[in-house]
């Protein structure tokens, strides 16, 4: 495990991550985006919901950065997309750049997306595809969605949130998804690129209640050890 610092994260940032990374991430199939309404939470600027729905999915974003303008999301965008450059830039050695050729790739894949997130934030009126939401506690139905996303959030945060925080969260998480629906996790890794230290236990306790959980590789590379993503299959 790497002990330094790969990013200095204070707080909880806002991603701006595409349709393509998501697919890559987590080795998506066509085939499972059909199923049924998809969820993509702690979504920031990512314009993975906006993507789905231009592709005939049926989507829905939660983040409790929601209740911002267009213009103010926009702003806070540009900004984070900013800092995170300078914070690379810092280690850039550190990190694995096989999908990202460059740190200035990276950093166009950022503005593509959060300008593809704009104009679909801007066009929902009635906050159907953009709600403002945080967990562990999601304002949906049991049984709601067939696929839920949780991409950049839970474990990278572990400093921030602990145990009971992560197994309230899937919790939730496994409460709106729909009977054979799935729930997907990147990365398994913290800030120092250190596997999440309870995720044994974790699943332990999820496989309790006779959900089925699993660790699966995925071939994606930027943080040297976030070589798996979990799977939880309801």
């Amino acid at each position: 495990m790497c002990k330094t610092e790969l990013y200095a994260q204070s707080g909880v940032a806002m991603t701006c991550r595409s349709y393509q990374e998501y697919k890559e991430m987590f080795m998506l199939k066509e085939g499972l985006l059909s199923n049924g309404r998809i969820l993509d939470i702690a979504s920031g600027a990512s314009s993975f919901t906006a993507e789905l729905n231009q592709k005939g999915y049926e989507a829905i974003a939660v983040d409790p950065l929601y209740t911002l303008t267009s213009e103010e999301m926009y702003d806070l965008g540009k900004k984070e997309i900013k800092i995170a450059s300078q914070k690379l830039s810092q280690n850039e050695n550190l990190f694995i750049w096989n999908d990202y050729k460059s740190l200035k790739h990276h950093d166009e894949i950022r503005e593509r997306s959060l300008n593809q997130f704009i104009e679909s934030y801007r066009e929902d009126n009635n906050k159907e595809k953009y709600i403002s939401a945080t967990l562990p506690f999601l304002p949906f139905d049991n049984d709601t969605f067939s696929l839920v996303f949780c991409n950049h959030f839970l474990f990278l945060y572990r400093e921030q949130f602990d145990y009971k925080f992560h197994l309230d969260a899937i919790n939730e998480m496994i409460r709106i998804t729909q009977k054979g629906g799935s729930i997907l996790i990147y990365p398994l890794v913290d800030f120092k690129d250190g596997i999440y230290p309870h995720l044994n236990k974790l699943i332990d306790d999820i496989s309790e209640i006779g959900i089925n959980i699993k660790i699966n590789k995925t071939e994606f590379r930027f943080l040297p050890s976030a070589t798996n993503f979990l799977t939880i299959e309801k």
